[in-house]
């Protein structure tokens, strides 16, 4: 998979190399064909990063959704244990301590997993937004000098 920044360095490498127009300093003749070649393999690139992006808010929604499962897991589990001692006061104490542990205890790992996924796919998307702002400021500074 190409990277938007090789098919960057790959136009600018075709601008540089390129003669300049006749009667004039700033205006360079291209090869259409290279740089149409350069724009299609661009834009095949440039769509992966929001699929990247996309596949982290999936695989953050899938470890919320196992978070979640685990909790009631955990839940469940604690209910059942709670119900099996129901027979005396002292074990039915000791059994709704362990179940408020074990609620707390998979209320915390789910908070934290949960903490971990946002915060994860936060700092993904805001390095892929930070390489497309990249990417748009060097592309639109290409413009510029090619206009000028």
């Amino acid at each position: 998979m190409e990277t938007i920044e090789a098919l960057l360095n790959e136009i600018e490498s075709e601008v540089l190399r390129a003669k300049k127009a006749t009667f004039s300093n700033t205006d360079v003749l291209v090869n259409r064909q290279v740089m149409l070649s350069l724009i299609n393999r661009f834009r095949g690139a440039y769509p992966s990063a929001l699929r990247e992006a996309e596949q982290i808010k999936r695989d953050r929604d899938e470890i919320i959704d196992k978070a979640n499962q685990y909790a009631e897991s955990i839940c469940d589990n604690a209910e059942n244990q709670v119900k099996a001692m129901i027979a005396e006061t002292e074990i039915l104490r000791q059994a709704k301590e362990d179940a408020e542990a074990l609620r707390k205890e998979a209320q915390e790992n789910y908070d934290k997993m949960d903490y971990e996924a946002r915060a994860l796919a936060f700092n993904l998307l805001d390095s892929a937004e930070k390489a497309l702002k990249e990417s748009m400021n060097i592309i639109n500074g290409r413009k510029r000098k090619l206009v000028e």
